[in-house]
C-alpha cells in the first residue's frame, strides 16, 4: 500500500477515509549523558548541563515513532531540526506526509522561517492539560514526552553507550519496535 492510498474504517456510513500515513506530528529532543565508549559527536548542552548527545524524536499523534536522529548535545534544537528536515525528510515517507507539527518554543521560530517550502505548519500548543507550578503539561506535546520516557526505560538507552550516532539512532528504533510488539 502506497503513502497516498486511503484506508476505510470498517465501511461505516458517515466515516471519512483515513490516510495510511500520519499528517500531524510532534517534535522534541532529549539530552542524554554519554558513556566512555561513545566517542563520536559528543558535546556539552549548557541549558541542561549535560555532556553527551541529543536525541530528536518525531512522533505521530498516538506516540508512534516516525523518525529519530542523534547529534552532539552542543547543537541548537531549532537549527538541527531544520537542517535534518531539509536533508532527510524528502527521502523518508513517514515524516514527508506531515502537514502539521507541534513543537516547543526552542524549535518554533527557526523552523517556521525555514520550512515553508515543505508545506508544513509549525505551531506550539496553547492548551494546558495540567499546571504543575513552573512546569505545564500541554495537551498535544505530552505524547512525545511519553514516547521519550518509554524509550529511555530500555536499559540500553538509559545512557548513551554507542560509539556512533547512527548506532544510537538504530537503538531508538529497535526500542520502539519492541514497544509496539510488546516484547518488553
Amino acid at each position: 500500500m502506497g503513502a497516498g492510498e486511503r484506508l476505510y474504517d470498517g465501511g461505516c456510513a458517515g466515516k471519512r477515509p483515513k490516510k495510511a500515513t500520519p499528517t500531524a506530528g510532534v517534535l522534541d529532543s532529549q539530552s542524554v549523558k554519554n558513556a566512555a565508549t561513545s566517542t563520536a559527536r559528543v558535546g556539552y548542552d549548557a541549558g541542561k548541563r549535560i555532556t553527551g548527545r541529543k536525541r530528536f524524536f518525531v512522533v505521530d499523534t498516538q506516540g508512534n515513532l516516525l523518525a529519530a536522529w542523534v547529534t552532539s548535545a552542543a547543537c541548537h534544537d531549532g537549527t538541527t531540526a531544520t537542517l535534518w528536515w531539509d536533508g532527510v525528510v524528502p527521502h523518508n515517507e513517514l515524516p514527508a506526509d506531515l502537514r502539521l507539527l507541534w513543537v516547543d518554543q526552542t524549535f518554533r521560530a527557526r523552523m517556521q522561517a525555514a520550512l515553508p517550502e515543505h508545506q508544513l505548519t509549525v505551531c506550539t500548543p496553547d492548551e494546558v492539560a495540567s499546571n504543575k507550578g513552573a512546569f505545564c503539561i500541554h495537551v498535544r506535546r505530552w505524547v512525545v514526552e511519553r514516547t521519550i520516557a518509554r524509550t529511555s526505560a530500555h536499559r540500553r538507552l538509559a545512557r548513551d553507550d554507542e560509539r556512533t550516532t547512527r548506532n544510537a539512532a538504530a537503538c531508538i528504533y529497535i526500542a520502539n519496535i519492541r514497544r509496539i510488539l510488546k516484547l518488553t
